[in-house]
């Protein structure tokens, strides 16, 4: 009896430690922040800093529903697209109902394996956002409730206070 070969969860895919060569080859890994007038700019720094703190792979991609990358770390050039495509599929395949998708953030939780991406739908003025954060060596309890609390800041630092 022989079994199929489980492939790596699509998001996970080209997921490196900053310092190591990313799995797919030797891409380079981009690091885009948002401009530096953008009030997502400090929020952004933050959460760069604790994924480089986290001791496993990770990456995180602020972008328009679209698929307009706003932020990018730890994720190849080929890689962004792709991610930012499968988010966006990941959160319409998601059920029905929940909170209101004008005003409040939403997320959904995937995990393959150790790692664990939290995409989280965030409201701004005129346009929506996902950001998506995986990481290894973080539960995806933890993971997924700070993902919504970046998305919370950013909703906030994007539409100011309601």
């Amino acid at each position: 009896m022989t079994a199929d070969l489980v492939s790596p969860h699509p998001l996970a895919r080209g997921v490196s430690r900053p310092g190591r060569v990313p799995r797919r080859g030797r891409e380079k890994l981009v690091e885009q922040s948002p401009g530096p007038g953008s009030p997502v700019a400090p929020l952004w720094a933050s959460l760069v800093d604790v994924l480089r703190a986290i001791d496993g792979p990770s990456s995180a991609l602020l972008a328009t529903v679209d698929g307009d990358a706003v932020a990018v770390h730890g994720l190849t050039q080929d890689d962004i697209a792709r991610v930012a495509r499968q988010s966006r599929a990941a959160f319409a395949a998601r059920a029905a109902g929940g909170p209101d998708p004008e005003h409040a953030v939403d997320t959904v939780e995937l995990t393959m394996g150790m790692c664990h991406t939290v995409i989280a739908s965030v409201p701004s003025a005129g346009e929506r956002h996902l950001l998506t954060v995986s990481a290894q060596g973080v539960s995806v309890q933890v993971l997924e409730a700070w993902t919504r609390r970046l998305a919370d800041d950013i909703h906030l630092a994007l539409t100011g206070p309601a």
